[in-house]
């Protein structure tokens, strides 16, 4: 199905064009998560198994609390020297939980001349056009989820490897299965995963509980700088890189933060700012009342109806701020 210039496709056709190539290389955008970085990992273990010549090329490296995965010592950080000739060569290139080519920031250039055929798998709302054919489910819990049925689908045996990439990436998505789109089927997922050999107790463990302990300063510096605004309606909070130049962390460390600012009472909306490599990353997250992608959208981002996010370059970190905090004010209390 052709819609505004973009190919979509059905699962059949996904799992045939995975299924087709020989050299694939997968990649996912900057910064990622759990699942980003499961999802490559569960195709990885399908793939690799099938006999095919498999890559997986980001331009950053996995974050420590995802190196347990296996499979993700097989995450290559983008070099272009070493990794160019690779791309060029591949008949397939998939992109994995995106939707809009500037998320793989230096990739971009060598990922957009491959002559391999491009596809997206992803649940993301408004895709851009840079691939051939886009397998979107904007009503999936996670890309995790849609990697899960494409496996199922083509009823290819779920390994141990596959089933802990998916259950980290599924867990990881819906806020360990409270967020809005954790439906019946979700659970069914996650009882396949967990019958295929996966612990929840030292998952959820390795992700969530085991950070250093200058997160934990950064957390604390954090929170004691939020903001609230309208009545305590939104909420705001902000680290900048001398936050984490102060706690020797870095921007791995600020994973799932952005939520704490909808743990208080009577906020409706919250946003985290994220100072560094020139940038400001911000976050929107929504209890329900408003749509925070269209906020994401305004800054040049874009997201998910409760969950969305923006890149933004050339603004002071403090006048962005005031910018956020408005436009969430705005959707609040519309005049």
């Amino acid at each position: 199905m052709t819609q505004n210039n973009l190919q979509f496709i059905g699962i059949e056709e996904c799992s045939r064009i995975l299924h087709a190539a020989t050299h694939i290389v997968l990649t996912t955008h900057m910064n990622p998560d759990g699942d980003a970085i499961g999802s490559e990992c569960a195709l990885y273990a399908a793939f690799t198994a099938a006999g095919k010549d498999v890559r997986i090329i980001n331009c950053d490296a996995a974050p420590e609390n995802l190196t347990f995965l296996n499979g993700s010592g097989q995450v290559e950080a983008y070099v272009p020297a070493m990794h160019d000739a690779i791309i060029a060569g591949a008949d397939l290139l998939v992109a994995l939980d995106f939707n809009d080519i500037r998320r793989v920031r230096q990739m971009e250039q060598v990922f957009r001349a491959g002559t391999g055929r491009k596809l997206v798998v992803d649940h993301h709302l408004d895709p851009k056009p840079f691939a051939d054919f886009y397998f979107s489910l904007p009503g999936a819990s996670s890309t995790a989820e849609i990697v899960y049925d494409i496996l199922e689908s083509a009823n290819d045996t779920l390994s141990y490897d596959s089933a802990l990439g998916l259950y980290t990436g599924i867990m990881t998505d819906t806020g360990s299965f409270r967020f809005d789109r954790t439906t019946p089927r979700v659970h069914r997922i996650a009882a396949c995963l967990l019958e295929a050999g996966v612990d929840p107790v030292t998952t959820h463990r390795q992700i969530f509980d085991d950070y250093p302990i200058g997160r934990t300063q950064l957390l604390g510096m954090i929170l004691a700088g939020i903001e609230r605004h309208c009545d305590g309606r939104v909420s705001v909070l902000g680290v900048t890189t001398d936050m984490f130049v102060q706690t020797g962390t870095t921007v791995e460390d600020v994973e799932n933060i952005v939520n704490m600012g909808l743990a208080i009472r009577g906020v409706e909306a919250t946003a985290l700012l994220t100072e560094f490599d020139g940038h400001i990353k911000v976050s929107f997250r929504s209890r329900g009342s408003i749509t925070v992608n269209d906020i994401a959208g305004a800054f040049g981002g874009g997201g998910h109806r409760l969950a969305a996010g923006a890149m933004v370059e050339g603004v002071a970190f403090s006048e962005l701020k005031e910018r956020v905090a408005a436009a969430l004010c705005a959707a609040v209390n519309p005049s």
